[in-house]
């Protein structure tokens, strides 16, 4: 099971590549600029290719972006959705220039619309983004939310529709284990069945990326609050049985704990000891 973290890039991706290596870990989830602006400078063309030597060297893989947090491609509003498409239409490219496997984004928000508004203009700018970028590489990965608000991505069907409506083989999932359980997945008591869900309306072929995430929020909640592996509601346990699912356990796990700083040692740590043979 290749085992990863989101890690800042404050002092340049190379730094971020080797805090992985130092931490042991097997791949790497990253920024490509600010997640809480729409714009940014354009990547240093010499830093950035100087990034994707070091990263072949590495041996490490994948590496996964993820977009930035004002991105709301579901959005009802003309000038909210036209900065969304052109700022991933953006990430899409940074993410390629990096030589990223994965870009990860979440589904977006109707913010009154209803749901079915809501996932038909997901879709329709999926559509979009994917033709602005046809000569590109890097994957979509949609993520499923705490389903809080009005956010899209709560119930699997959501992403199954977008999926088998664009019929894209650019695009994949990417399933967060503390969104699961905050939108009323029960990882803990039926983890069998939340998976047959997924594969029932998604398909664990299209399944690219596991964030792994405990949760501060109890089952269905929608609290979207990440806590560190094992000291959350979801629990040690069940965590353990999230790593060693057969239909799960080989596929990229990405931590997204909290205190990346101080703690993501620690919650290493933690994995490698749930990981059956450790």
């Amino acid at each position: 099971m290749p085992l990863g973290a989101h890690l800042p890039v404050s002092k340049g991706h190379v730094a971020a590549l080797e805090q992985a290596q130092s931490l042991g870990l097997d791949c790497l989830q990253i920024f490509s600029k600010s997640p809480r602006q729409w714009h940014a400078a354009p990547l240093d063309i010499e830093k950035t290719a100087h990034f994707r030597d070091r990263w072949r060297e590495s041996g490490l893989c994948p590496l996964v972006a993820h977009d930035s947090y004002l991105i709301n491609l579901a959005a009802p509003n003309s000038e909210t959705l036209a900065k969304s498409i052109a700022a991933m239409v953006d990430e899409i490219e940074r993410a390629d220039a990096l030589g990223c496997d994965f870009l990860v984004t979440h589904c977006g928000a109707h913010l009154g619309s209803g749901e079915e508004a809501g996932v038909r203009q997901l879709i329709a700018s999926v559509v979009e983004c994917l033709e602005k970028t046809p000569d590109v590489k890097v994957k979509i990965a949609l993520e499923n939310t705490a389903a809080q608000g009005t956010c899209l991505g709560g119930p699997f069907s959501h992403i199954g529709e977008v999926l088998r409506t664009v019929g894209s083989e650019r695009l994949t999932t990417c399933f967060d284990t503390c969104h699961a359980w905050a939108a009323g997945h029960d990882i803990v008591g039926d983890l069998a069945g939340v998976v047959a869900d997924f594969e029932a309306q998604i398909g664990l072929q299209n399944l690219g990326v596991v964030h792994l995430n405990d949760s501060k929020g109890a089952l269905g909640k929608h609290l979207d609050r990440h806590e560190h592996i094992g000291e959350g509601e979801i629990g040690r346990a069940a965590m353990g049985a999230i790593l060693n699912h057969p239909q799960l356990r080989k596929l990229p796990f990405i931590l997204e704990t909290p205190e990346l700083e101080t703690k993501i040692g620690d919650n290493v740590a933690m994995v490698r000891s749930l990981q059956r043979g450790n």
